[in-house]
């Protein structure tokens, strides 16, 4: 007898990915690979910030593996970028190219501010201060896809920088993508 199991295609869509994170790693080696693409991205002490917090590793599958650089020339945004590398592959390794909705605002399209993985999202999730007062910017939420780059799944914002804080998460949905 043979049992034939018929799953519809959103089935197999199952969870979100959810990468290794190897947080807070000191390998400077790994650093001076990638710092003069970093500086083209974005001018940085990038050897003082990687001395305070180091950078983060996820381990996506499948050999690929996403570093997180971090660093800072202002007060109120951290700037991250993300680098994707293929073991045992001669691919070349660039920045993870982040994608946002048309007409919205983009500084870089290599950086994300103020970015931290929440455990609750199964996501990588980020906020932009646009002034001091934090009553304005954009909140993002993005997760990887299994051959390592991010997908946008949430865009909010406040344009109006009236000095009246709001929680990001409660700007203004501008783009949800369904999973």
């Amino acid at each position: 007898m043979t049992l034939v199991l018929l799953l519809p295609h959103t089935a197999l869509a199952g969870a979100p990915l959810e990468p290794v994170l190897s947080p807070n790693l000191r390998d400077e080696a790994q650093l001076d690979q990638y710092v003069s693409q970093l500086n083209e991205i974005y001018p940085c002490d990038w050897h003082d910030a990687h001395k305070r917090s180091g950078y983060n590793l996820y381990h996506i599958g499948n050999d690929i593996q996403v570093l997180e650089f971090s660093c800072t020339v202002g007060l109120h945004n951290l700037a991250s970028i993300y680098i994707r590398q293929v073991n045992g592959t001669d691919e070349a390794i660039k920045p993870i190219l982040i994608h946002r909705p048309k007409g919205q605002p983009v500084i870089s399209p290599y950086i994300l501010y103020n970015s931290f993985w929440d455990f609750s999202r199964n996501a990588l999730t980020s906020f932009t201060v646009d002034r001091g007062l934090s009553d304005c910017g954009s909140f993002e939420v993005h997760r990887f896809t299994a051959d390592g780059q991010l997908k946008l799944q949430e865009y909010r914002a406040k344009r109006t920088c009236d000095g009246k804080f709001q929680e990001p998460t409660n700007y203004q949905l501008i783009y949800y993508a369904e999973d």
